[in-house]
């Protein structure tokens, strides 16, 4: 099981907690992932506030000071972007880290972020957007160095594009599609893009349920994966809560760690990590 951790580019904290990537890499985490907003509102209380740094600068930077740990996002919230500017960032990090990006992917929940990006207009058919840019993606991607590229749909059309560099690590970076429950949409966008499925909020026995789900509808397996809050939860029973999860099917966990300040997080990280270590690595 891979053991991942969230790095909190949305708390205060958060500039030392991104340059502590080297301490965390050798602490052993196997991936460190990153949050999707951009501005703040009084409702995200009290999980988050209106402190973020944008999460594709953030993996960069982590990415450039560390070796080999992973670097994610968890999740991209396309609607956001255009989805030919994100492939080429998301390949440059790519690129420059050797190939050691993860790409988690959302459509976004919150109306009210969307307007306040100038993107409103995007809210109600999100899901669709998601579906093609994950099609423009992933058509960037794959293509030859010099090979020209078109595509007509809803949302972007382009004819004669050129996209250098591609993917350190093959046709498309890999793609966790996210989820906030087994929905029959999400789940369809899983089986055609995910390389693993990567939900919230779900317990256990939801998410054994929801793989049976989903890969009935992939016609193959689709590993799994799921971001944990620590909550109120001590060190034995959240390793008893990632142990369940294992359990379960879980190839990996990222795990938020809800640290209020930075010795605090870095020494949660440690013993976090100290506690299920017995699960790395295992199948």
């Amino acid at each position: 099981m891979r053991i991942d951790l969230v790095v909190p580019n949305h708390a205060s904290f958060g500039p030392d907690a991104i340059m502590s990537a080297p301490d965390l890499e050798e602490m052993g985490y196997d991936g460190l992932w990153f949050t999707d907003h951009v501005v703040g509102y009084e409702f995200f209380k009290p999980v988050y506030g209106s402190y973020w740094l944008e999460v594709l600068a953030a993996m960069t930077h982590a990415a450039a000071i560390t070796e080999r740990v992973r670097i994610g996002a968890g999740v991209l919230v396309l609607p956001y972007r255009d989805p030919v500017y994100a492939a080429k960032v998301l390949t440059t990090i790519d690129v420059l880290s050797g190939g050691r990006v993860d790409l988690g992917v959302g459509t976004g929940w919150c109306r009210a972020e969307f307007q306040g990006l100038g993107r409103g207009h995007a809210f109600e058919r999100r899901g669709a957007y998601t579906d093609e840019a994950l099609e423009v993606m992933r058509l960037c991607w794959a293509c030859d160095r010099d090979e020209e590229l078109a595509f007509e749909g809803e949302f972007s059309n382009f004819r004669k594009l050129r996209f250098n560099p591609v993917p350190v690590q093959g046709s498309h970076i890999p793609l966790w599609i996210g989820s906030r429950g087994h929905g029959r949409a999400p789940l369809r966008r899983a089986a055609k893009h995910a390389d693993v499925w990567h939900p919230t909020g779900l317990d256990p026995d939801e998410l054994k349920e929801g793989s049976g789900k989903l890969d009935e509808i992939a016609g193959r397996h689709v590993p799994v994966s799921a971001r944990l809050r620590k909550a109120e939860r001590g060190t034995a029973e959240l390793a008893e809560a990632v142990a369940a999860y294992a359990d379960a099917g879980c190839i990996q966990i990222a795990m938020d760690l809800q640290s209020k300040a930075l010795p605090d997080f870095m020494s949660d990280a440690a013993e976090f990590l100290d506690s299920v270590a017995h699960l790395q690595g295992a199948a």
